[in-house]
């Protein structure tokens, strides 16, 4: 079968040959593919950027938010039936370690990663854990976002925004995903600060109770939201774009005692200045994936069906990988499908 891998020491993406699985351990899923969406780190995996280099060990097929349908099950899976419809968790832990015995199970010791540390879902069959597979009865282009979907249900599950001020630093699919949820979970004023036109745009559409899209390279942000705060600044930042810029901003925009939500990742180290944090009191709090298994319930009972088709931009079909690539290295895409 073919799959999309990392296979050399530079920027792009490759098709390998592989084999198809064979036999199944006792608590092994066989799935088949329908549809896989690009994340945010497939684009970091495809520049080769220095915290790509510094993770991936090539080859590596890449992919991880996706969905299919169950071909084959192990002896001693129990509550999963050929034939029904999955979608994809990420995090794939130990359940031995710590953290798993802590509820911590997300940021698992030993954590592994689908398309990151271990064979991801660019390819036509996958077998993995049975606790990876999420049963769902949404069509394959909805079901294949809810991973990434699940980020966004985490960070705003780190604070509670009813009735304050909202910073959301980022115009990528989850900082588009806080937004519209956002709205629906009482916040009383959000800013969303993006840099694309594009996506600029598409966030209005979603901006449904009046709140502040901005450009970053437009607008005075520090100056707009001083004054539609009326000197309080924010209550609340989620940094979702991973840059240092809005970094240094997200800190500056923060009231005394404020909220920062650090979930963008970095291409590479950078400085900056922690005495604010200190001096300011600011409580950081980290988002690393989805609560293990508390962010599924809570995002499968909120969303309702055909609700998140919305987000999907672009389809295309598996040969056609490198267009979808280009789109949202431009961001000139929000979710975009691959079928495979």
């Amino acid at each position: 079968m073919k799959a999309i891998s990392k296979v050399e020491n530079k920027k792009g993406l490759s098709f390998i040959d592989l084999t198809e699985p064979g036999d199944l351990l006792d608590y092994q899923v066989l799935v088949e593919i329908d549809a896989v969406s690009i994340c945010g780190t497939d684009l970091h995996i495809y520049e080769w950027d220095e915290w790509a280099k510094n993770r991936i060990r090539i080859p590596r097929v890449i992919g991880h938010e996706g969905t299919g349908r169950i071909l084959k099950v192990g002896k001693h899976v129990e509550g999963l039936t050929v034939g029904q419809r999955v979608s994809f968790e990420s995090h794939i832990p130990c359940l031995r370690c710590y953290q798993c015995k802590t509820g911590k199970s997300h940021i698992c010791s030993n954590l592994k990663l689908l398309g990151v540390d271990i064979d991801g879902l660019f390819r036509k069959y996958v077998v993995v854990p049975y606790f990876v597979v999420i049963p769902n009865d949404l069509d394959p282009e909805e079901a294949a976002i809810l991973e990434p979907l699940g980020n966004a249900f985490h960070a705003l599950s780190k604070v509670d925004i009813r009735g304050k001020f909202v910073g959301i630093l980022g115009d990528g699919p989850i900082a588009m995903f806080l937004f519209y949820f956002a709205q629906k979970f009482g916040a009383s004023k959000i800013f969303l600060v993006g840099a694309s036109p594009y996506r600029i745009d598409f966030a209005k559409k979603f901006n449904y109770q009046n709140h502040f899209i901005l450009n970053y390279f437009e607008d005075n942000i520090v100056e707009i939201i001083n004054k539609e705060t009326k000197g309080r600044m924010l209550d609340i930042v989620f940094e979702m774009a991973g840059s240092k810029n809005t970094i240094d901003l997200g800190i500056e925009l923060l009231s005394m005692g404020g909220k920062f939500v650090a979930f963008g990742i970095l291409p590479q180290k950078i400085e900056f200045d922690y005495n604010q944090i200190i001096f300011k009191s600011i409580d950081v709090l980290a988002v690393n994936g989805r609560l293990l298994f508390d962010s599924w319930f809570i995002m499968i009972d909120t969303i309702k069906k055909g609700e998140l088709k919305n987000f999907v931009t672009h389809v295309y079909e598996f040969a056609d990988y490198q267009k979808s690539f280009d789109l949202l290295l431009k961001k000139e895409a929000m979710k975009i499908i691959i079928r495979v």
